[in-house]
């Protein structure tokens, strides 16, 4: 019998996008300020809804966001700044919020028609320097759930995406 590798055993990573109320941003790094690492998804469970099923790895999106920044100019990861970076040190997770600007921006980038399986694969070894099978795949269903989250936003409500 195959030993599995350390990436074969670990269990998928879960990505959730709840539509949060832009008001609740404010409380959110209060509310996560602590030992529990449950603190996020309850604060999230307890005041937003999830707008999004994505039934991939999760940790695509490590691999994703920084291959729409670099090779298609849409940088998600630099709204909100300061509460990104307190949450993301506050959890250890991969936190993105999603606003009315990055949706005025990226949408129409992000429409997933705009991509191909086969060059987000590519893209995926060439920053991975590992060929995945599937990873194109996943890279286009992340874009796909990124372009859903954004039509959920509007100037009173954000989509946080978070990533264990």
């Amino acid at each position: 019998m195959k030993a599995l590798t350390a990436r074969e055993f670990r269990m998928p990573a879960t990505a959730s996008f709840v539509r949060l109320p832009r008001e609740e941003l404010k409380d959110i790094a209060k509310a996560i300020t602590g030992d529990d690492p449950q603190s996020l998804p309850d604060f999230l469970a307890a005041n937003g809804t999830s707008v999004v099923e994505f039934e991939e790895d999760g940790d695509i999106f490590s691999v994703l966001l920084p291959v729409l920044a670099d090779d298609y100019d849409i940088d998600l990861e630099t709204s909100e700044n300061t509460l990104i970076a307190d949450l993301a040190e506050a959890t250890d997770a991969l936190v993105l919020i999603l606003t009315q600007e990055d949706q005025t921006k990226y949408l129409e980038l992000l429409d997933p028609e705009n991509f191909s399986a086969e060059d987000l694969g590519e893209a995926h070894a060439d920053f991975t320097e590992d060929e995945e099978p599937g990873a194109g795949e996943a890279m286009l269903a992340g874009i796909g759930a990124l372009y859903q989250a954004l039509q959920e936003v509007d100037a009173d409500h954000v989509v946080v995406v978070s990533i264990p």
